[in-house]
């Protein structure tokens, strides 16, 4: 067990997918990413997506070390703590699994090209320090402000450096209004701060991601914010086939 978590991605997804999130990050966040890269890359598709699953690998091997410090340290000085992962690992393993975690983020950021780039590490700087904030912090309250500014880094690291520059802030805009936003709602409710029993109905979540659609009409004529508007429709396309789905599934019960 000890030698599996060696591997950045094993920890986030022994802790993480297992508990039926699987569905959530292929979706709204890889396959999200995968299609701005292609479409909005400089680098052209394959090139451009090759990148982002590159650069969503050394964004994961240091969120992971984040995972690791709030599951087997801080999350021991919760009142109800959720304990994930090996709480009775060493503490020589786990400075070997943050060792591993940072030689590989030094490595694919070599083999990416980004080691002169001011921006990958200002970029990654601010993600542990607002992943160490979040880990300090013990009030819940104020861990929600935290946490919504990790989910924005988690969407955008993969895309950020690849797509047209042009393109980077309407992305941005995008990963915090639409996908950022949509995630504190599940980390309040998770943490009992939530008082909004409809927020798991597929009717929510497809007024959620419908209403935006607004937004790319009103952006339509600016050509910066194609990138938003390409979410936009992506979100709102996935929320359209889940309802229809669910219409569906609805339909033959019905007949059934």
């Amino acid at each position: 067990m000890n030698f599996v978590y060696l591997l950045p991605f094993s920890y986030f997804a022994r802790t993480r997918l297992a508990e039926g999130s699987l569905a959530f990050h292929a979706l709204f966040e890889w396959a999200a990413a995968l299609v701005l890269a292609a479409m909005f890359g400089i680098a052209g598709a394959w090139g451009s997506m090759l990148f982002a699953l590159g650069a969503y690998y050394a964004f994961i091997s240091l969120y992971e070390i984040g995972y690791l410090f709030n599951d087997l340290v801080t999350s021991k000085k919760e009142s109800a703590p959720r304990l994930r992962g090996p709480q009775d690992a060493p503490l020589s393993w786990f400075a070997i699994w943050v060792v591993a975690r940072l030689a590989v983020f030094i490595i694919i950021t070599i083999l990416l090209g980004m080691i002169n780039r001011s921006d990958w590490w200002l970029f990654f700087s601010a993600l542990l320090a607002v992943f160490s904030i979040h880990n300090l912090l013990q009030n819940k309250d104020s861990k929600a402000s935290t946490f919504l500014w990790l989910a924005w880094f988690r969407f955008l690291a993969p895309v950020i450096f690849i797509v047209q520059p042009s393109q980077r802030m309407g992305i941005a805009f995008g990963a915090a209004s639409l996908y950022a936003a949509f995630r504190l709602f599940g980390y309040l409710d998770s943490k009992g701060l939530l008082c909004m029993p409809g927020r798991q109905s597929l009717q929510f979540r497809v007024t959620y991601f419908l209403t935006p659609l607004l937004a790319a009409v009103a952006t339509w004529n600016y050509n910066e914010a194609a990138g938003f508007r390409c979410m936009v429709l992506y979100f709102a396309f996935i929320a359209s086939v889940a309802w229809v789905a669910q219409q569906a599934k609805a339909r033959l019960e019905l007949g059934g």
